[in-house]
């Protein structure tokens, strides 16, 4: 297990584990994306004895924080056929540039709400970006992964709704869990709905976080916060926690309204909307759009377009 601290707000620090069997050497998950951090990644790993060039890296999904190491380093590394489009987000950003603000117009998200989004990307040397004026490319070999596949005992398992291609790995004879960000212990996974990213990403979530049911499981290993021993009970607050938000949401549904206007009623954890930061902003609105898709699907509100603005209501 290697822990490497994030500069970004969020998690404190994201987990790196190295499954070794004697033969060869799985690692999952690269760490954050910045070049300082990637060699945090090479340096830890090679204290234990373990070489980057000589791994295999199954990466849970593509995020800032989970795949770092694939992008700046020569290695080997798996993740679904999903996810691997959205690596183009770190050397291309201005790709996503017209879908997100396609994204913005449809839902009436005013510009300034998504600015800390937009300058993770953009920003030259800011505190919190990966970007540092250098041309970035991925270095890495990467391979796709899917449903099912298994990588000397490894399972791989399909589980999106945090992010459209994510995947946890299953170790059968440890009983051994590794869920990316798909089981946390503290917090509750961010579901967003994102251009590009699945249509109805709460569900996904949900069915994704049942999938897990079906598996004896004794030990979780998440990629952020702490190891999870009671995994089933875990699950179920999970999925708890994603239901009560959903019936939250659809009571707010009273009038017709924009996103970031039912967004803004919603008892976040962390705190009043008008007091959270840009980021949480940016979170607590895509996170209510996701919310609110799983309400459509479901029959029990309408998504209803006026002036080119959609809004939603009850049914």
């Amino acid at each position: 297990m290697l822990r490497i601290k994030l500069p970004i707000e969020g998690p404190e620090f994201s987990t790196i584990y190295a499954l070794d069997n004697g033969k060869e050497t799985y690692v999952v998950d690269g760490g954050y994306i910045s070049e300082r951090s990637v060699n945090e990644v090479k340096s830890g790993l090679e204290g234990m004895g373990i070489s980057i060039s000589d791994s295999k890296f199954l990466l849970t999904h593509h995020h800032i924080d989970h795949v770092g190491v694939a992008i700046w380093k020569k290695v080997n590394a798996w993740m679904h056929p999903l996810e691997i489009p959205f690596l183009k987000l770190y050397t291309d950003p201005l790709y996503f540039a017209r879908p997100y603000m396609e994204w913005t117009r449809k839902y009436g998200i005013d510009m300034e709400f998504i600015r800390p989004l937009t300058s993770l990307f953009t920003a030259k040397k800011a505190p919190n970006s990966y970007s540092t004026g250098i041309k970035i490319e991925v270095k890495g070999k990467i391979m796709p992964l899917e449903d099912g596949e298994k990588m000397n005992g490894i399972k791989i398992i399909h589980t999106p709704g945090h992010s459209p291609g994510h995947l946890c790995f299953y170790l059968p004879e440890a009983k051994a869990m590794f869920s990316g960000d798909l089981v946390l212990s503290v917090t509750t996974t961010h579901v967003g709905y994102y251009p590009g990213y699945s249509t109805d990403p709460v569900g996904d979530q949900i069915k994704s976080l049942e999938k897990l049911l079906s598996y004896e499981i004794d030990t979780i290993y998440p990629a952020h916060e702490d190891i999870i021993k009671k995994p089933r009970e875990r699950i179920h607050e999970l999925i708890g926690h994603y239901e009560g938000r959903m019936e939250e949401i659809r009571s707010l549904l009273d009038k017709p309204a924009k996103v970031v206007d039912i967004a803004s009623k919603v008892a976040w954890t962390t705190g009043n909307f008008e007091k959270l930061s840009g980021w949480g902003k940016v979170l607590a609105i895509s996170e209510t759009l996701a919310f609110l898709k799983r309400l459509v699907f479901a029959g029990k509100a309408k998504e209803v377009e006026t002036d080119g603005v959609h809004y939603f209501s009850s049914v």
